[in-house]
């Protein structure tokens, strides 16, 4: 086991300095950490409303995935909000159905909108923010 655990340390690593592969995590929030993740965040952060039972939600999930190995989102941070876990976030925001996605620029809010959005849908909606933030 340790053996195999090794091994996939050793192709990831190999990945990144051939390849320039950069693997961004994708984070967690709740209501405690919120604030601190995306609202005093600066750049660019894409919030992820979901719930485990959500089935949409979940075939959202590898896509963000995707997207936080993708080069030019490098600069977009990734955050994930569980709303069976935090009902404060949730009502602040106003969110009625799952998954709900946001963007937030150096803490505002600037889209929202409901439903699985495939990576290149992602892409493009963000695309305008990462621009701006590279100029």
């Amino acid at each position: 086991m340790l053996k195999k655990v090794s091994l996939i340390l050793l192709a990831c690593l190999i990945s990144v300095f051939m390849f320039g592969v950069s693997y961004a995590d994708v984070k967690h929030a709740n209501d405690s950490s919120f604030d601190y993740e995306v609202l005093n965040a600066k750049g660019v952060v894409l919030v992820d409303f979901w719930a485990s039972w959500c089935g949409p939600c979940q075939k959202q999930a590898p896509v963000l995935e995707q997207l936080s190995r993708d080069r030019l989102m490098k600069d977009v941070k990734i955050v994930k909000v569980n709303v069976d876990e935090s009902n404060a976030v949730s009502d602040k925001f106003g969110i009625s159905s799952i998954p709900t996605l946001m963007i937030f620029e150096d803490g505002q809010k600037k889209e929202q909108w409901s439903g699985y959005t495939d990576f290149n849908g992602l892409r493009q909606r963000l695309a305008k923010y990462v621009l701006k933030q590279n100029i």
